[in-house]
C-alpha cells in the first residue's frame, strides 16, 4: 500500500511521511534498509563520539535515537495491527537518548542493531494483509494508522540522515 491510502491523517507525523517516496510501504522498508547498508560506515565510525554544537547529539546518539524510535513505533503498530483498543504510550526522546549507553559502543555495533531492528520491521509489516495496515488507534495524542507508522519511520531516518550529512559530515 502507498502513503496515499493513509487515514486518518496523523497530523504532527506528516512532516516525516511527506519525505518518504511514493513507493510501497514494503518498498520503502527495503529502500531504507539498503540506505543504512551503503553508509560511509568508516567515516561515520570516526565522528561517532561528535555532536555539531554544544548539548546536541552525537552521531552515534543519532543512530541510536533511529533505532529507539523504530522500537517504540512497531510496537505501537503491533498494538493496533492487533486490534488492541489501548492508547500507544508516548516516549521522552531526550531521556532515551541520555541513558541509551551510546558512548560505551563502537558505531558499528550501534548501526547493526538499527538494521536488525528494520529487519524486523520488515518483516512485520510483510505479514500484515491491508486489513492491518489500515487499523489506527490512538498514538500518544493522535490518531494514526498501522501504514502511517510505517512510512513515518521511513520518513523518520530520511529526516535524520538529511540532517547528519548538513551537520555533521
Amino acid at each position: 500500500m502507498k502513503k496515499q491510502a493513509i487515514y486518518p491523517d496523523p497530523e504532527y507525523f506528516g512532516r516525516y511521511i511527506d519525505q518518504v517516496p511514493d513507493v510501497t510501504i514494503l518498498e520503502a522498508l527495503e529502500q531504507s534498509l539498503q540506505e543504512l547498508q551503503t553508509l560511509d560506515k568508516a567515516r561515520l565510525s570516526e565522528l561517532g563520539n561528535y555532536a555539531y554544537a554544544p548539548g546536541k547529539w552525537t552521531v552515534k546518539d543519532v543512530f541510536q535515537h533511529i533505532a529507539d524510535t523504530e522500537r517504540v513505533f512497531s510496537f505501537r503498530a503491533l498494538l493496533f495491527a492487533r486490534n488492541d483498543k489501548n492508547t500507544a504510550p508516548g516516549f521522552d526522546q531526550d531521556l532515551y537518548a541520555a541513558e541509551a549507553f551510546t558512548a560505551q559502543r563502537s558505531f558499528e555495533d550501534v548501526l547493526q542493531e538499527l538494521m536488525l531492528i528494520r529487519q524486523s520491521t520488515l518483516a512485520f509489516f510483510r505479514s500484515l494483509p491491508d486489513e492491518g495496515l489500515l487499523r489506527y488507534g490512538t498514538c500518544w495524542k493522535y490518531q494514526m494508522s498501522v501504514l502511517a507508522m510505517g512510512f513515518t519511520m521511513v520518513g523518520h531516518q530520511i529526516h535524520h540522515l538529511r540532517i547528519l550529512r548538513e551537520r555533521y559530515l
